[in-house]
Order: C-alpha cells, then structure tokens, then sequence
C-alpha cells in the first residue's frame, strides 16, 4: 500500500465543503494540496497569499471608513460644543452637552466594536467546526503509522482541546472581552472612576485563563509526545519482528510493513501541514484587521486628544486595550491547533 493508497482512505469531501464555506471565493482544493506535499513541491504561492490578505483587509476597511471618519468628526466637534457652552452658559449646558455628544459617540463605538468582535468570534466557531472534521481524516492516516496504537489517544486529546477552546474563548473570554469594554466606556459619564478597578480585574481574569489553558494543553500535549509515540512503537515494532520470522515469506511480509509505515508518515504529515495552511490562510485575515482596527483607535487617539475632550479620548483607548484582548484570544485559540499539529506530527514521526 503506497501513498496514493492511503489518502483514498481519507474522505475530504466534508473538509472540502468545510473549507469552500470558510474562504469564500478563494480557490482551495484540499486532496490537491495534500497531493503535491506529498509528492516533495510547494503548493503555496506567496504572491496570490499575501493578495488574498490585502484583498480581504482593504475590503472589510472600507466597509467601516465611514464609521471611523465619524468618531474622529464627533470627538472634535464635541471638544468645539463643549468649550463655548462652557464660555456662554456655564458648566451645567456644558456636561448636558457633553452627556448628549457622548451617547451619540458610544452608540457608533459599540457598533464598530461588536462588528470588531464578532469577527474574532465567527472566525474561532468556524474553525473550531474546521478541526472537528479535519481531526478524523489526520488520524486515519496516523493509523498506518508506527504510532497507530497512541491515534486513538490523540484523537481523544484533540477532540478535549476544542471542547477546552470553545468554553473557554467562545463562551467566556469573547463575552468577557465585551463586559470589559462596557465597563471602561461607562466609566467616562462620570467625572470620577467608577468600574476601573472592576475593568482591571475582569481583564486579569481574562489573560490569565488564558495563559493557563495555553501552558497546560501544550504541556500535557509535550508529555503525550513523551510517553505515546514510544509504547505504540514498541508494540509496533514488535509485531513487525514477529511477521518477518514466518518461514518463507517474512522478509517480503517486513519489508511491505515498513513501507505501508513510511508512506502513512508521509501523508500523516502531509494532513497536517495542508490543515496547518488552511489555518494560517483563514485567521491570517481577521487577525490583521484587528491589528489594523487596535492601531486605528490608538491613531485616531493621539490625533483627538489636543483638542477633544479626555473623556472621549479615553473611549479611544479603551478600545485599543478591548482589540487587543481580541487579538490575544483568538491568536491563542489558532496557536493551540497549530503547535498541537506540529507537535504531534514531530513526535509520531518515529
């Protein structure tokens, strides 16, 4: 059995369809790819990569100009209200001004906000629905490996990884993500803080969930690499030196082993590195819009604060902080299935 045996045994017409829906009108054919990795070649262009990316960025960008040109617009014109009716009728016209500015403000921040997170979210759900279709065809092929006996441990592990992520980021960090946005941007209709220090806490709470999930699945992932890959070989290579003792036929029955072994290594790791691309094509976009959105509102930021309101300004800021933890969840959320692939593909290699 040689490779082109082996990946007919993988069903990739749901991890096509899977695909087709998550890149959109981006060409991606899954058996192609797998193919031409398996064969030694390149199958990615750098070139058509990185204009997908800039296609996707500028696209999504200009959908939300008109909405940053409008933060900017009502920031100033709320500093030029504030200042003359503090000059004409006193300090209580200027706070009701204020007061009336600043809902029309949150209202546009909270609508680019939630639009900001709920592409984090939609591309985590989607990819979480990705790894649960791609996870069977990987270990398939990992069974006609030499760590055939630790798949089913693997696949078990893997299926508790995306359990963890989606409690975890979907269910937890994504919405918490939220409350603290809300607490920041209530905490500027008062002249005093308010919800700092619970804004502080809830974001503790977040990075620290966080980092915690992360370290403890790469650990337990490293120490399965340790222990599994060893005992299946064990017993992998022990039934291998049994069949080669059978009188007369037991050198061509070793010999077909091992290359059955070799060629389902080679497209195991060939699965992975196909899934790992796919990974990489699909959060690369919504990672660098958040990353362009966190530098927009730090921009627009600094471009305000001489003239505009501290308040206000601060709005800006608490945007930028909310994007980032965006940023941080879902690039841990990605991360924790490639460096799961990557790792157990180098330890089962054998």
């Amino acid at each position: 059995m040689g490779t082109e045996e082996i990946m007919g045994e993988i069903s990739c017409q749901e991890i096509q369809e899977m695909i087709d829906g998550m890149l959109g009108g981006q060409s991606f054919s899954f058996m192609e790819y797998l193919s031409e990795i398996v064969q030694g070649k390149m199958p990615v262009s750098f070139t058509d990569f990185f204009q997908a990316m800039f296609q996707g960025i500028t696209g999504s960008l200009v959908q939300e100009r008109k909405l940053y040109f409008s933060l900017v617009f009502i920031a100033v014109i709320g500093a030029v209200l504030s200042n003359f009716s503090k000059l004409l009728q006193g300090k209580q016209v200027a706070e009701t001004a204020f007061y009336a500015l600043y809902l029309l403000f949150f209202s546009i921040m909270l609508s680019v906000f939630l639009q900001t997170s709920q592409v984090a979210e939609q591309t985590l759900e989607r990819l979480l629905d990705f790894m649960k279709v791609l996870s069977p065809a990987y270990f398939i092929a990992m069974g006609f490996t030499e760590s055939a006996v630790s798949a089913g441990a693997y696949y078990e592990f893997t299926l508790v990884l995306i359990m963890l992520v989606q409690m975890v980021l979907v269910k937890f960090a994504f919405p918490a993500i939220q409350v603290f946005f809300l607490l920041r941007m209530a905490d500027q209709l008062s002249g005093r803080e308010m919800f700092s220090k619970m804004a502080e806490l809830v974001e503790d709470i977040v990075n620290f969930v966080m980092k915690t999930m992360f370290g403890l699945m790469m650990g337990l992932n490293v120490v399965q690499g340790l222990i599994l890959p060893v005992t299946s070989k064990l017993q992998t290579s022990s039934v291998v030196k049994l069949s080669s003792m059978i009188p007369g036929v037991g050198n061509v029955v070793s010999s077909v082993t091992s290359t059955v072994l070799c060629a389902g290594t080679l497209v195991k790791n060939a699965v992975g590195i196909t899934g790992i691309l796919v990974v990489v094509l699909y959060c690369g976009v919504p990672l660098l819009r958040l990353v362009i959105s966190r530098f927009l509102f730090q921009l627009m930021g600094a471009v305000v604060q001489p003239v505009s309101d501290k308040r206000l300004v601060a709005c800006f800021s608490a945007a930028k902080e909310s994007i980032r933890m965006l940023v941080y969840a879902l690039s841990t959320g990605s991360m924790m299935f490639v460096v799961s692939i990557t790792i157990i593909s180098t330890m089962t290699n054998g």
